[in-house]
């Protein structure tokens, strides 16, 4: 009985870390405008992403077009908003009506619309943006996990520890 849980141990232990993490994977974490990319807990700047990006082809191309789109969509957003609050805010003007002057406003509809398609356009490139920069980690990272190589015992040491005990030490390759 012995023998089999050292010997599941053994099996268990050089199986569980070929699967372990590398320390070479990124991890992206969404803020609100911009996706911030991490390598052990260190954020990487564009310039960084870029030459570890150089390695796999699409995740450079996803990169590359996430950068593109990033500070578009702020600004089409903006845009937008300001088209709708002049068409919201109208132009003056008077009409003679039964011999009274009337003071009203024009409004135009098609400002208005255009300005919140400009809104949601602009919404959609900023999410367009962040969601091309997680891709973009998604693919490095599987392309890590594809290359991994498992481990498998390179030694094992059986004999007595420090405290007088029966033990044994296994080096994993």
């Amino acid at each position: 009985m012995k023998y089999c849980i050292i010997l599941y141990l053994v099996i268990s232990s050089g199986c569980l870390n070929g699967y372990a993490q590398k320390p070479d994977t990124l991890n992206a974490k969404r803020l609100i405008l911009a996706t911030n990319v991490y390598r052990d807990q260190i954020k990487l700047s564009s310039g960084k992403l870029t030459k570890i990006f150089g390695t796999t082809k699409q995740s450079k191309i996803k990169y590359r077009w996430s950068n593109i789109l990033k500070p578009i969509g702020p600004v089409v957003t903006v845009g937008g908003v300001g088209l709708a609050y002049i068409a919201l805010k109208g132009v003056d003007a008077t009409a003679t009506i039964d011999g009274k002057q009337v003071d009203y406003k024009i409004r135009s509809l098609p400002k208005l619309l255009m300005g919140l398609g400009l809104v949601v356009g602009g919404l959609c490139m900023v999410e367009s943006s962040n969601e091309l920069a997680q891709h973009a980690v998604d693919i490095y990272n599987s392309k890590l996990k594809s290359t991994q190589k498992t481990s498998y015992i390179n030694k094992i040491q059986f004999g007595l520890t420090e405290s007088h005990a029966v033990g044994f030490k296994i080096s994993l390759k």
